[in-house]
């Protein structure tokens, strides 16, 4: 089964690949008309969307699937040097840090989900997946892993410049990374996916099915943009000359009365 998501298809089926057998599952608390309505308040609340974008939330297709994710936990130790003489040591505790098992999600640029609650996450028994599809997992655990490193080191990282005085940001290095205490977990986590097109473009729209939390892309309309610039424009005219500022409007006005008066009489 292929669900068809953006430009790139993500190649699922109703059972989990034989390299990734999951240890856990949530599944869904948010069904279809809930997405939708999450989508569609999301949209209205996205800054100058083009009128009448709610109504994709609405009519278009709305998928609902599971996605593989490895979620690490570990206890990082950061050593560091900031320059000649300046040594030290970061620690951060990651728990269900999420890396997703499915590379076509990537190339969809699937947004980041937030880690799940522990509460959340139930033993995996196929009878939950209730028939929805499962994307395929290409990626092992190993390239998890390191990928997952990655992350910890950006974050180890940058905990330890705003730790530091501005004036020696630039100079911190992670020379080691240690992992105490690191395990994983494969876990399924609930999708629900809305593509659209406007103006020859694809989006998306990601609603987590566990959370509700909504992401995703919404166009600008082009004709809001202009009229906020000219409304901005004008207040910045009318500070540093009212007068002409406010004699624009009139200017307007009897230009569309000579335009109305002329079609009258044609």
């Amino acid at each position: 089964m292929t669900e068809e998501i953006g430009s790139t298809p993500l190649v699922a089926d109703e059972v989990p690949s034989d390299t990734f057998r999951p240890d856990g599952i949530i599944p869904f608390a948010i069904d279809e008309s809930d997405a939708r309505e999450r989508a569609a308040r999301w949209i209205r609340r996205s800054w100058l969307p083009p009128s009448g974008l709610g109504h994709v939330s609405r009519s278009d297709a709305v998928k609902g699937l599971y996605l593989p994710f490895w979620a690490f936990d570990a206890h990082a130790i950061g050593y560091w040097s900031g320059g000649s003489v300046t040594r030290g040591i970061t620690e951060m505790d990651f728990g269900n840090l999420l890396v997703c098992a499915d590379r076509g999600a990537d190339s969809n640029g699937m947004p980041a989900l937030e880690p799940p609650l522990a509460k959340a996450v139930r033993a995996y028994d196929p009878r939950l997946v209730a028939g929805r599809p499962i994307s395929n997992a290409q990626r092992g655990q190993d390239e998890a892993t390191l990928l997952a490193h990655t992350r910890m080191e950006r974050e180890l990282a940058a905990t330890t410049r705003r730790s530091r005085p501005p004036k020696e940001r630039d100079k911190v290095l992670l020379s080691r990374v240690e992992y105490a205490r690191e395990n994983y977990k494969r876990l399924l986590l609930p999708i629900w996916l809305i593509d659209y097109r406007y103006l020859g473009r694809s989006y998306r729209i990601t609603i987590d099915g566990s959370s509700g939390n909504v992401t995703g892309d919404v166009p600008t309309s082009v004709a809001k943009v202009a009229l906020v610039t000219i409304a901005a424009l004008w207040v910045i005219l009318f500070l540093g000359d009212a007068e002409t500022a406010l004699s624009i409007p009139v200017r307007m006005a009897e230009g569309v009365r000579w335009l109305v008066r002329r079609s009258l009489s044609s």
